[in-house]
């Protein structure tokens, strides 16, 4: 009967360890699917902003658009808040500059970047 018990005992530990990991793998999974989208969003928001800024046309304009709704898709709303204040400071340039230091703060904690 101790035995039995015995067997028992590790039989149960080894299936809760499995379910535990299973969580865990699946967890961590998520999370770094998670970083890669807002990443992919954030680099593609910062091309297209490049690009607007050089070419200053309709089209550069529409694709920061695209670039900024998939950000709002994925983003949190610091960064969220932040990418609104570069487009609303278009024509300050004083508030730009503000914006963009607030745009890179909000994009490394996301990230979780040193500052």
């Amino acid at each position: 009967m101790d035995i039995l018990s015995l067997f028992t005992a590790f039989g149960l530990g080894s299936i809760i360890s499995v379910f535990v990991q299973s969580y865990l793998a699946r967890k961590s999974e998520n999370s770094e699917r998670s970083f890669r989208e807002r990443q992919a969003a954030y680099i593609g928001l910062l091309e297209a902003y490049h690009r607007a800024a050089i070419d200053n046309n309709d089209t550069a304009a529409k694709h920061f658009g695209l670039w900024q709704m998939r950000c709002d898709l994925v983003a949190p709303k610091a960064v969220r808040s932040a990418i609104e204040q570069i487009v609303q400071t278009n024509d300050d340039r004083e508030a730009r500059v503000k914006a963009h230091d607030k745009l890179k703060a909000a994009l490394r904690t996301d990230l979780g970047i040193a500052k």
